[in-house]
């Protein structure tokens, strides 16, 4: 297959090149003076759509593909992907990028010293590489993986969720639940273990529910409650647009002063696959409600 990006572009929001990464060696716009070029239009677009009161650039189309953004201060981290399609994925790479960009040199972002040396961070071209490497072989190899994962996700959790929502996809019904109440284990911080949660929720939700129905196209509520009472008792509420599960096996046993079931948020918006679509927990049983809750809501 081809490649997910064509360049990767780090820039300081002054409109400094920091880093340039190109996967398209034949390109003729991979010189010195076109990626200052580059990064003073890129610095200006930011500063530009963050005027007019949005948090920030998300894309841009372009005549050969599609341009993706992501800003964290000081930096703005970009990923040229010729092929839209790859839209998604860029997304991924470019915060995969962006988190371990930060984790490396976060001690060394507010020197100046650091931006006018000259390949100081030329070393970070190899995780570049890898990251992108990295994606590209598991969208070859699990396509549908990559296409319910959230916007970040840190490599090492994907290659548990991926693992894992092959045992769920496997042994559904039975395993199901053991294998999700492990999730704790491996992901001890609630913001990890909540992204793994969804993301592995979405997975399975999706793959179970097209394996099941496949000769049908729409997946609708009625199926979804049909899968979900394979492990629990649920019940759909048609007026609210909300499961409610009086028997919640995630939680069970559990108490916590927040919600703790994001499997399930994940799980029915896989099923249901409609990108309308946002599922929120709105009650939990750990947290000292009478049932686990998910209501649909639409966007």
């Amino acid at each position: 297959m081809d490649n997910l990006a064509k360049t990767v572009y780090i820039l300081h929001l002054d409109g400094t090149p920091v880093l340039r990464v190109d996967f398209d060696h034949n390109a003729t716009d991979n010189s010195d003076d076109f990626f200052g070029l580059f990064s003073g239009f890129s610095s200006a677009i930011n500063t530009f759509v963050k005027e007019l009161g949005h948090k920030e650039i998300k894309s841009i189309s372009v005549g050969d593909g599609v341009l993706v953004y992501s800003s964290r201060e000081p930096l703005l981290f970009v990923v040229h992907s010729t092929n839209e399609r790859y839209e998604q994925l860029a997304k991924l790479i470019v915060k995969q990028i962006e988190y371990e960009f930060m984790e490396s040199y976060s001690e060394v972002l507010n020197s100046d010293n650091a931006f006018v040396l000259h390949d100081f961070f030329k070393p970070f071209e190899a995780t570049v590489i890898h990251i992108h490497d990295t994606l590209k072989s598991l969208h070859l190899h699990h396509p549908d993986l990559l296409e319910f994962l959230p916007s970040f996700i840190p490599l090492s959790a994907l290659y548990e969720v991926l693992n894992m929502g092959l045992d769920v996809i496997e042994g559904y019904p039975n395993d199901t639940i053991k294998i999700v109440r492990q999730l704790d284990k491996y992901f001890t911080q609630e913001n990890d273990y909540e992204i793994a949660s969804v993301a592995l929720g979405r997975y399975s939700g999706h793959m179970i529910a097209r394996k099941r129905f496949k000769n049908e196209p729409v997946i609708d509520h009625d199926k979804v409650l049909k899968l979900l009472n394979e492990i629990s008792v649920v019940k759909f509420d048609s007026s609210q647009e909300v499961f409610d599960f009086h028997l919640c096996p995630i939680c069970r046993g559990k108490h916590a002063g927040h919600h703790i079931c994001h499997f399930f948020s994940g799980f029915i918006e896989g099923a249901l696959d409609n990108p309308g679509i946002d599922v929120e927990e709105i009650t939990c049983r750990a947290s000292g409600d009478s049932s686990c809750s998910f209501k649909l809501h639409r966007i």
